[in-house]
């Protein structure tokens, strides 16, 4: 497993010292420009920002997630958007640097785990785990935030997941090529990525024309996920519908992991020495956390009433969703002899 788990870190897209833009050491590093977290997410914290006297803060199209961390890094006056379990999966590879940034939002809006696959003998989630050594999984490329999510799925639950052979993973380009290869795979191949749950989105609305299984992505492992004591997932119920291809609202439940706002602590800025002082970074990160969470939801009312609509579910629903996977698990295995 360290072997797989090396070769996918190895192969995220990492930056070199000083590669961040240089017109602007106040850059909000995003993704693509036309991904979720450039156009949607971005807007309202430079917006918060400018009314705070943050002054020329801009969005600025990145690779994503692990290239926000190192722009950062390598700049700590900039602010950065991330997958927070991609950021925990760095920082637990490298604690020393990571001590150089902080988390200043994590409770915006959260990105849906999405497992699917044609094969009707499964249907939750423990049973993934059982027969995890023989299933072929399909995802995005390789440094990819799905990507990198996965593993951190396999480095969190090594009994489970993390005993997916190396030979049974396959990356596709993107999420839209492992929904097409899941709905014509004749193997039982499970197909995973990660998506923020809008059924205008072509992904969404491709998993449901394909009639693919949705298997909730929630075990006790994820539940217990930490980063600086606080948890990676959560566990939602998404509303997807109605109209288009979902005629009907349709409920779907699974883990997210939420989108977290991060930049460099007030100790590195001041040892960069330039873009600010420490006070000056101790306010801003004071401030966009006093900001409140509907002021920084996407201009769009539609996609901010899907992610304000989001239910997070209890304690007590999510441990028996936990349970239940623990009990699909020790079925299989129990069929299998182990």
């Amino acid at each position: 497993m360290r072997r797989l788990l090396a070769a996918i870190l190895a192969a995220t897209p990492l930056l070199a010292p000083g590669a961040a833009p240089a017109q602007s050491l106040r850059a909000i590093n995003t993704g693509g420009p036309q991904g979720a977290y450039h156009s949607l997410f971005c807007p309202p914290v430079a917006a918060a920002l400018q009314q705070a006297y943050f002054t020329g803060y801009a969005c600025t199209p990145s690779r994503g997630t692990v290239e926000n961390i190192e722009r950062s890094l390598a700049t700590p006056p900039m602010i950065g958007f991330a997958q927070l379990d991609v950021f925990a999966l760095e920082a637990s590879r490298r604690p020393a640097e990571f001590a150089n940034l902080v988390v200043i939002r994590q409770d915006v809006a959260c990105e849906g785990l999405w497992m699917v696959t044609r094969n009707e003998s499964l249907s939750n989630y423990g049973e993934v785990l059982a027969l995890a050594r023989r299933i072929p999984f399909i995802l995005p490329a390789q440094g990819s935030g799905a990507a990198a999510s996965f593993a951190f799925l396999m480095q969190g639950d090594p009994e489970g997941l993390g005993r997916v052979a190396p030979g049974n993973i396959r990356h596709l380009a993107d999420a839209t090529a492992v929904i097409n290869a899941v709905a014509t795979a004749s193997d039982g191949a499970v197909g995973f990525f990660v998506q923020f749950a809008d059924p205008q989105n072509a992904n969404i609305r491709l998993m449901a024309e394909k009639n693919l299984r949705i298997i909730p992505v929630v075990s006790r492992e994820i539940l217990r996920s930490r980063v600086a004591e606080q948890s990676v997932y959560e566990v939602r119920t998404f509303t997807l519908g109605g109209g288009g291809i979902f005629a009907r609202p349709r409920e779907l439940t699974t883990a997210c992991t939420p989108v977290a706002v991060f930049g460099g602590t007030p100790e590195a800025v001041a040892r960069f020495g330039k873009g600010g002082t420490a006070d000056d970074q101790r306010e801003l990160i004071e401030r966009v956390r006093a900001v409140p969470a509907a002021r920084l939801l996407p201009q769009e009312d539609r996609v901010a009433r899907l992610i304000s609509g989001a239910r997070r579910l209890s304690a007590q629903a999510a441990e028996e969703m936990a349970n239940a996977a623990d009990a699909a698990k020790r079925a299989v295995q129990s069929r299998m002899g182990n």
